[in-house]
């Protein structure tokens, strides 16, 4: 007996550490999942010179120019000292470790719909990228859009946080297909109209816009006929 004591006593720490192991490499897995169905957060890195999430990239949109974040894991410059608190409450509430409110132009009005399992492999996955030290840059908004304690304002009329909750009359196709296009691929961002404070207009939502971000037009993605052929 003493011996089968000892034995467990020595394999059952492995074998714990095997699986912890094993399950930290299935949410990195399922991290980068998440990463490619948001799109591969494209916003965060500068076309063909930046480093990969390194951020950089110019955003243009009618309130002036934003530019992409380092969300490298990089703990100066990046997101590599944020804990899972600091990051779930960005992605859920558009604020940041410091307490400042992010700008609509990061789609935390989507993302916050993603399931809270989900946002950790996500990170988990993003803290295994490259880390690039890289300062943010400045963005290049109108004066009287800098003001970030205005976003509490903003948010109070055009945002409201929460997981997605599935509709118990639809098929689970459906409710896959609008947890992809309402969490994950944050459609609704680039596809509905905004009025003249960057709110969406629900009524129109996913109808397309002619002030797209970067000043491109967005296309029509609702069931009309008029999609483009």
């Amino acid at each position: 007996m003493k011996h089968s004591s000892g034995f467990l006593a020595l394999i059952l720490p492995l074998f714990f550490a095997v699986q912890a192991l094993s399950a930290e490499a299935d949410g990195v897995k399922r991290g980068e999942y998440i990463f490619r169905a948001t799109g591969g957060c494209t916003c965060h890195t500068e076309e063909e010179v930046g480093a990969f999430l390194s951020g950089g990239r110019a955003i243009q949109t009618p309130f002036g120019t934003f530019y992409g974040t380092n969300i490298t894991p990089d703990e100066e410059t990046g997101i590599g000292d944020w804990g899972e608190p600091d990051f779930v409450r960005a992605m859920r509430e558009g604020v940041s470790p410091r307490g400042a409110h992010y700008f609509p132009v990061f789609p935390y009005t989507s993302f916050t719909r993603i399931r809270h399992q989900d946002l950790l492999d996500l990170r988990a996955y993003l803290l295994t990228v490259t880390p690039v030290r890289k300062e943010n840059r400045a963005h290049d908004v109108q004066p009287r859009f800098k003001w970030r304690p205005l976003l509490w304002g903003w948010k109070l009329l055009f945002f409201t946080p929460g997981e997605f909750q599935e509709d118990s009359v639809r098929s689970a196709e459906w409710n896959r297909g609008a947890y992809l296009a309402q969490a994950l691929g944050h459609c609704k961002e680039c596809h509905t109209p905004r009025n003249l404070l960057g709110g969406p207009k629900e009524n129109m939502a996913y109808a397309g816009t002619r002030q797209g971000p970067e000043g491109e037009a967005v296309p029509n993605i609702t069931p009309d006929v008029g999609w483009p052929r």
